[in-house]
This record gives C-alpha cells, structure tokens and sequence, in this order.
C-alpha cells in the first residue's frame, strides 16, 4: 500500500494549505480573499491593464478572473472600464480605497516571505524557485497535452 506523505504531489500541497491557511486568516480581517489579493497584488505593480495582462499576470483563465473582478468591484477595490483604444478589451484599475489597503496588506504578506526565506542560502532558494518554475511548466505541459488527448484533428 502507498504512503501519500513520500507523493511528491502532497508534499506541494501541505505547504500550499499553510500557506494559504496563513493568508486567509490575515487577509479576513480586510475583506479580502487569497485570489482577490494576489489580482489586487498585480494590480498594485501596474493598475490600468487589461483583462488579458491581468489574468496572464495572476495565472488565471479568463472565467475565474472575472468572478474575482466582480467581488473586488462590489466591494469596491476594483473597477472595469472600456478600453478608450481598443472597444474589444476592458481595462482593470484600482479605487482609492484599494491603493490604500496596499500598505496595510503588504506588511503581512512580507512577513510570510521573509520567514519563508530566512532558514535558506540565496543559492538554495534559486534553485528551489528555478524548480517552481520547472514544476509549473511540467504541470502546463501535462495539461496541455491531457486536453488534447483523444480528440480529433
């Protein structure tokens, strides 16, 4: 009988739960999700991008993007508007009120990060986030190719 613990797969995802458990227990206090932070966290890097830019951004398909818009709109941190270049895409900007949650929530997600860091070399974390990368680029390739799997030219 297999051991789940020596899957590499739930060892990804133990730390991806307490990571997550630690964000949404910080981040509730603001009214604010995981998701909707990480798309509030792009948007404070550069606001006034489109749906695109924003969901290549965040990693996230264009459905579930805008589910998260739409509760950051009625909670009133995120707008949409129509692109005054381009009438086929809508550009995604921050209120007043998200620019200033930026300095309360960043500080939190800082501490996370650090502590995360603190225990490793710089050569250490450059290897393990180089194989983050490599990870996520198997997993895009396996999906890629399962979608495709089956299906007729």
């Amino acid at each position: 009988m297999s051991d789940p613990s020596t899957q590499l797969c739930f060892k990804l995802g133990r730390v991806v739960r307490r990571v997550q458990q630690y964000y949404e227990a910080r981040l509730s206090p603001f009214g604010i999700t995981v998701s909707q932070f990480f798309v509030l966290d792009a948007l404070w890097s550069g606001d006034g991008i489109t749906m695109g830019e924003l969901g290549e951004k965040v990693a996230l398909d264009t459905s579930t993007l805008t589910g998260i818009l739409d509760r950051l709109e009625r909670s009133g941190l995120a707008e949409r508007h129509q692109n005054p270049t381009d009438r086929r895409s809508t550009l995604v900007t921050l209120t007043a009120r998200a620019r200033e949650l930026e300095a309360q929530v960043m500080p939190i997600v800082d501490e996370l990060d650090i502590s995360l860091r603190r225990p490793f070399s710089s050569a250490d974390l450059s290897v393990f986030e180089r194989l983050l990368d490599a990870f996520a680029n198997v997993l895009d390739t396996t999906t890629t190719d399962n979608d495709t799997t089956g299906q007729e030219d």
